[in-house]
């Protein structure tokens, strides 16, 4: 989250250094030249600028600057050197087809800031993790530039111990604010960390804030931004650290957020919004994964290993809130082949813990495969208790498998899911699944006069097979008397 605010930071620096570059035209006779020399001054990069529409009438309708290219961090005896130079294409840290300014003046007599309009069109940032730990615009968040150290670049002296700052409060905004539109349209961003070797792509990237009120004199009632976020996402390869792989996926949310608590007056953001996904593919989710091999499912119907290690969703949509760290979901769906997941709860971003109501319901096609699962540990069950005679798995797997059965008729299984992100615990809440054995047993009471006739036939079959046993043996024992006699009879005839 911290690094989400640094991002935003720095996003929203450049943008007021364009913006105070282009207020300064309106009243001082500048050309294109002075105002990228200004900004070259302050960021320390290499700047050009195709084209300002600077007049009279800027004040009304506002400026536009188009083709705006921005380098990576220059080293000033460098920069000097590529001074009047265009950005070369491979070092371009931002760049953006046009810039809208759109300011109010009026208002700023009676200390109200109104700005109707604050956009940034098919921006392109590039921002580059180095081995180090910065980034390739660390130097712009030093508090001195002049000491700031080259991105990259290990830093010569250790860093000086600062004392925490103060949080900001409401009463640091001395004026009424008013901003119809800031933002940007179309932008892409790349992220890079090259000491893990991996890329992050943000396109198609739509993220604007709009109907911002902040008064600090009324809190209650003008302390809101609301934003509108439409994107795609996607990894270049594989992650090699977290608790997700591989993704790729849009989504839009619309949200609104309240700036500062209005008790303590301290900027401490709470944010709710509605976020969907019309589609979109996640590898290796660790929550999925471990939904997949509860140990109560592979008891009782196998693992639900037909399931693909990728979640291709159809449609996702949530409810989201949150403030001080925790996250709030609520009506959360995701649509896919396999099965629908419905799913609300919370986590917190700052110990990573997970507190989760979960129900997975299969689709119809996978039930063949839990049938099949079902009836292999039946078997199983069966011959251990010694009763093959007496009952087959076909004679328990109808009631085995309403047993997984809500009252759709769908198979269905609840969750309660802890521990973090990336080593979740899910615990199997429904369905209460009988043991295998009492299922056998029950087939056996139910089929009590065909296994008790089954058992008198075999107890017949037993007693006949003894009686004949019996007499043979008996019929052997008195052949053999006669023959003894008979053998004693003739020795004495003999005498």
């Amino acid at each position: 989250m911290k690094k989400i605010f640094k991002f935003t930071g720095i996003f929203f620096l450049i943008i007021f250094l364009i913006a105070g570059a282009a207020i300064a035209a309106v009243f001082i006779i500048v050309d294109k030249p002075f105002i990228e020399e200004q900004m070259e001054k302050a960021l320390s990069r290499n700047v050009s600028i195709e084209s300002i529409d600077i007049n009279v009438f800027s004040i009304v309708s506002g400026i536009e600057v188009s083709g705006i290219s921005i380098s990576n961090y220059i080293n000033p005896e460098k920069l000097k050197d590529s001074k009047d130079k265009p950005v070369e294409k491979n070092n371009i840290f931002v760049s953006l087809d046009s810039f809208k300014f759109k300011l109010q003046f009026l208002p700023l007599i009676k200390r109200q800031f109104v700005l109707k309009e604050i956009t940034l069109y098919s921006p392109v940032i590039n921002v580059i993790r180095f081995e180090n730990g910065s980034f390739n615009f660390s130097d712009l968040l030093a508090a001195d530039k002049s000491k700031s150290t080259e991105p990259g670049k290990k830093e010569e002296k250790p860093a000086e111990v600062k004392e925490p700052s103060k949080p900001i409060t409401a009463d640091q905004i001395p004026i009424e604010i008013n901003i119809g539109k800031i933002g940007i349209e179309k932008g892409k961003v790349s992220f890079t960390d090259k000491k893990l070797n991996q890329t992050l792509e943000v396109y198609d990237l739509t993220f604007l804030l709009h109907s911002i009120q902040l008064d600090s004199k009324n809190l209650e009632s003008k302390n809101s931004v609301k934003i509108k976020f439409t994107t795609n996402i996607k990894t270049v390869g594989k992650i090699k650290s977290g608790s997700i792989q591989t993704f790729d996926f849009n989504l839009s949310a619309d949200a609104v957020v309240k700036p500062f608590d209005v008790k303590t007056r301290i900027l401490n953001p709470e944010i709710s919004a509605n976020a969907g996904s019309k589609k979109g593919t996640v590898t290796g989710l660790q929550v999925f994964e471990a939904l997949k091999n509860v140990e109560q499912l592979e008891k009782y119907c196998g693992k639900l290993s037909f399931l693909k290690d990728s979640i291709n969703w159809t449609d996702l949509k949530t409810s989201v809130w949150y403030k001080d760290g925790i996250v709030k979901t609520q009506d959360g769906l995701i649509k896919t082949e396999d099965y629908n997941l419905k799913f609300a709860g919370q986590s917190n971003v700052n110990s990573q813990k997970l507190e989760y109501d979960v129900e997975m319901i299969l689709a119809d096609k996978n039930a063949s495969v839990i049938k099949k699962n079902l009836e292999q540990n039946i078997e199983t069950g069966i011959n251990a208790l010694k009763v093959d005679k007496y009952v087959k798995a076909a004679d328990v797997i109808e009631p085995a498998m309403k047993a997984m059965l809500n009252k759709d008729g769908e198979i269905y299984f609840i969750y309660k899911i802890t521990g973090t992100y990336v080593k979740p615990n899910p615990e199997l809440i429904e369905p209460k699944f009988p043991s295998i054995s009492k299922l056998i047993k029950d087939a056996l009471a139910n089929a009590s006069d065909a296994v008790k006739a089954e058992i008198e036939k075999q107890i017949k079959k037993e007693a006949d097979a003894a009686k004949k046993k019996a007499e043979a043996e008996a019929k052997k024992a008195e052949d053999s008397a006669k023959k003894e006699a008979t053998s004693k009879i003739k020795t004495l005839i003999k005498k």
